[in-house]
């Protein structure tokens, strides 16, 4: 019986990339909150009008701490935002160095002169630049002298090719609805378009003002952008236009391009080099300008494609599969009922052993520096089982649980929250 699972937090965190590290440490946070519900009894506390409420007075006894537990923890992981917020945008801006996150129109020349660090800024926000990063940003030399300002979730700058691309993305085929769909085309991207067109002033750079053409053109931007970007059907594969049109949001999306294929063609400084409905793409060149301007839909695999110019899968870039949250809050479950109902369970004897034994913490420490290797923990698993047997008596078994499983899960999600 193979006893390891694929822990992300007992890696060692210096051998991480950082689209690893996006969510290191906010499952590490989680983890050791586990690890308290599960060996301390009092940190969760329901007041009188909760415990009415949700019918903890009124359970049955054979159910009564399991569902108190079971209550408490989910709760906590519900309620649990640490590393969530923009977790999609952050892991698409760590695939390459020039892409970054929270693209604003405003702030165009800095992501472009700097895109390291604007890259850094997004992903860490302030608090993650060192002193002389933040003096580069208070004393970037472009000044903002635009009204109307854009924001787009992702983009990539392409220096050698001369791209740069924006993508607004939607997790799901049915996330945001019609009008959000249709919001993206009519408003973001012809609130951008008309800066664009309109050739107005926006930037000021060593006394000399640019427009957002001008200030491409400065960039040496030959091939400008814009995308809606649906990452997923609703069955979690990458999201097509068939899946699209199955949840009966397409239509949405066909009607934005409609009408911002209209706005396009009203202006006849413009050329529309190609229209392509079916695949809501339409290309538009400024004439005796050397710009091409993009604007379209993509979907699941051809985000990656479109953004990065290499034939990544949306699902492997974006879904990295490890076992960390739903092991340790089954595990947290099982070990708060047993901890509510006799005082004592696995994780808490284990982490009593540990304080009174240093032997035991020094074969402890070594299972943690190997990542918890396979023959490691089930060295770890003997010796605690021929040693202190009381301690793991089946008695504080689960119903329905393997001893050796669950005592491996039990110190691999223990271990996890301290490596």
């Amino acid at each position: 019986m193979k006893l390891k699972r694929n822990l992300l937090c007992v890696k060692k965190e210096e051998d991480l990339d950082l689209g690893h590290l996006l969510l290191y440490k906010p499952y590490k946070n989680i983890l050791i909150k586990f690890i308290n519900l599960a060996t301390e009894k009092t940190a969760i506390d329901f007041d009188p009008i909760a415990r009415a409420f949700d019918g903890l007075e009124s359970v049955s006894e054979d159910v009564k701490f399991y569902y108190e537990s079971l209550l408490g923890i989910s709760s906590y992981y519900q309620h649990s935002q640490g590393g969530k917020g923009k977790y999609i945008e952050k892991k698409i801006s760590s695939v390459m160095e020039t892409c970054s996150m929270n693209i604003k129109i405003s702030e165009l020349p800095m992501w472009l002169e700097y895109p390291n660090l604007h890259r850094k800024k997004g992903i860490f926000t302030q608090t993650g630049l060192s002193s002389k990063d933040k003096s580069i940003l208070r004393n970037i030399e472009w000044d903002w002298l635009g009204k109307e300002d854009e924001t787009t979730d992702v983009g990539n700058y392409l220096p050698g090719e001369g791209n740069l691309i924006l993508v607004e993305l939607k997790n799901r085929v049915d996330t945001g609805g019609t009008a959000g769909r249709r919001e993206i085309w009519t408003k973001k991207f012809k609130t951008i378009l008309e800066i664009l067109i309109n050739k107005q002033p926006i930037y000021s750079y060593r006394h000399k003002k640019y427009s957002l053409l001008e200030a491409l053109k400065h960039f040496n931007i030959k091939k400008f952008e814009m995308y809606i970007g649906i990452l997923f059907n609703v069955d979690g594969t990458p999201a097509t236009k068939s899946g699209d049109k199955q949840r009966g949001f397409f239509s949405s999306n066909l009607e934005g391009y409609n009408d911002l294929k209209n706005f396009l063609h009203s202006y006849p400084i413009l050329k529309i080099e190609k229209e392509n409905p079916n695949d809501l793409l339409i290309t538009v060149e400024f004439p005796n300008i050397n710009l091409k301007i993009n604007v379209g839909a993509l979907y699941g695999d051809q985000i990656p494609k479109a953004l990065f110019h290499q034939n990544y899968s949306i699902s492997d870039l974006l879904l990295l599969r490890y076992d960390d949250m739903w092991l340790s809050q089954l595990i947290a479950i099982d070990e708060r009922t047993l901890l509510l109902k006799y005082s004592k369970n696995y994780m808490l004897n284990l982490t009593k052993l540990l304080r009174q034994n240093r032997d035991l913490r020094l074969k402890y420490d070594r299972l943690i520096k190997t990542e918890c290797k396979e023959k490691n923990l089930n060295d770890f698993i003997s010796y605690l089982l021929e040693n202190y047997p009381d301690y793991f008596s089946i008695e504080l078994l689960p119903n329905g649980k393997n001893q050796k499983r669950y005592l491996a899960d039990i110190i691999q999600v223990l271990c996890a929250s301290e490596a």
